[in-house]
């Protein structure tokens, strides 16, 4: 009798400290977990089944036996993080099937023992005895049909932990909601990535290089990496070496195809198995900025969100691409009335790495940018000023090949241009305010002011030669004459 007595007093004590496991007693009951995560599933597995010593009285004590679907668990290993856990040293079953549990003395043992509970059950099929899912107030209750004792899982990852009341038991979900991160690594222009990785400005045609991180909490099921980008960016298929884990891996499934409700498109990861422990999950990508990309102060907007659980998503994480508008302005020089000049003609560079863009023509006074367009020139006309679409906030080149009838090319030079001009588009242009770049050109002769021998020597020495021809043309007839 007085080693029964041990036996429970010892099995409480540890039933205390169980960091994953409750201990219920004698009939029917409840198991009230607070704090549940709404929409998550509750279950509820009796490892111990509890025999009391006064069936009208169960708070008097009693014995723990081995549940019969549980009843290769003395033999089986459980690893943790690569270590062999032998269950028997948790529990031995004893005389007349009594369970000595004296193994199970700290939170860190129970919590280890909770582990080995669920990965047996689910390794070898067994159903759980009472499920629930949580409601919206964070309230989930399990009913089960026998006192005893339980370990509880639940599809958020590893078990939960518990206090022990009679008859009922009372719980707190411990486990917290998995995260997802998301920012811009690089882009073809990595001065203009913001600060807090948030976002980019790009010109179209330009590669962002963007990186998600997803918390996976060990235990956890049906996790999900959910990525979509608007029309305006275009995604570089994901390939299995994008992926990485910062612990245990685990197995997944790419989808490059995939199109959100709102014809989105972008990728999905689907994870297969349960954590180990907890892992996060890396997934480093590309997109190219594409001529449907929408123009300042629009966003293009890249979105993603983790599943996890019963279908739940995490909050959705965004990142933003920025692309601007500039109008260019083609006046006579001095001219207070701003009257545009048609007929002149520019190319465009990209100061950075001096790049001349190309463009799809809108209409005669709106071009946009476009890798593979077929215009390589933009012409004013005198109805209004130029606007070129889908610029980034940096330094562009103007060279003018062609000036308006009447009037000569521009001056000036800028880096390896002539007739050329340098703009620098700001992040305030927007399709609803766009920022100007005025172009003046000037009329009559121009001559160079510096470096070589220029034109100016020829035009000297002809005005000589016609006077000397002059001259000569004069005495030779005063000769004649005499």
């Amino acid at each position: 009798m007085n080693r029964i007595k041990k036996l429970i007093v010892g099995f409480l004590v540890s039933a205390m400290v169980l960091g994953m496991a409750i201990t219920a007693y004698a009939a029917a009951g409840t198991i009230t977990i607070t704090n549940a995560i709404a929409g998550q599933t509750y279950d509820a597995y009796r490892v111990f089944d509890f025999v009391p010593a006064d069936e009208a009285n169960a708070d008097a004590g009693g014995i723990y036996k081995l549940a019969a679907k549980f009843s290769g668990l003395p033999s089986y290993t459980y690893s943790d993080d690569g270590n062999s856990v032998a269950m028997s040293s948790f529990f031995e079953v004893g005389d007349n099937d009594i369970l000595d549990t004296s193994g199970l003395t700290s939170a860190e043992q129970a919590k280890v023992f909770g582990k080995a509970v669920l990965a047996y059950a689910k390794a070898n099929g067994i159903s759980n005895d009472g499920s629930t899912t949580a409601s919206e107030d964070g309230v989930a209750t399990i009913s089960v049909s026998e006192y005893g004792y339980y370990v509880v899982d639940s599809s958020l990852g590893s078990a939960v932990a518990v206090d022990t009341t009679t008859p009922n038991a009372g719980i707190q979900e411990k486990n917290s909601v998995p995260e997802i991160r998301k920012h811009v690594n690089t882009a073809t222009n990595e001065s203009t990535v913001y600060g807090d990785k948030t976002g980019n400005d790009a010109q179209i045609g330009d590669t962002v290089e963007f990186t998600v991180e997803a918390d996976l909490k060990i235990g956890g099921e049906n996790y999900a990496i959910v990525d979509t980008l608007t029309p305006g960016l275009t995604l570089v298929d994901v390939q299995d070496s994008n992926v990485s884990f910062s612990d245990s891996s685990l197995g997944f499934s790419i989808d490059n195809a995939y199109v959100d409700e709102n014809g989105n498109k972008g990728f999905k990861i689907t994870f297969e198995g349960e954590p180990k422990s907890d892992t996060t999950a890396t997934v480093t990508y590309q997109a190219v900025v594409n001529k449907d990309a929408v123009i300042a102060s629009e966003e293009n907007i890249n979105e993603a969100f983790l599943i996890y659980g019963n279908g739940t998503e995490t909050t959705h994480v965004t990142t933003k691409t920025m692309t601007y508008p500039l109008q260019i302005k083609k006046i006579a020089r001095g001219d207070a009335s701003g009257k545009v000049l048609p007929g002149a003609e520019f190319k465009v560079y990209r100061e950075s790495g001096d790049t001349q863009l190309k463009f799809t023509k809108v209409s005669d006074t709106e071009y946009k940018v476009d890798p593979d367009g077929s215009v390589d020139a933009i012409v004013t006309v005198a109805e209004a000023p130029l606007t070129i679409l889908g610029l980034n906030a940096e330094n562009y080149i103007l060279e003018e090949t062609q000036a308006p009838q009447g009037y000569n090319l521009l001056e000036s030079t800028v880096g390896n241009h002539k007739h050329a001009q340098q703009v620098t588009v700001a992040t305030s242009s927007n399709t609803g305010a766009v920022q100007t770049a005025t172009v003046e050109d000037g009329t009559g002769l121009t001559l160079p002011h510096t470096g070589g021998i220029g034109t100016t020597i020829f035009y000297i020495i002809g005005g000589i030669l016609v006077i000397a021809g002059i001259a000569y043309f004069i005495v030779r007839r005063k000769a004649d004459a005499e």
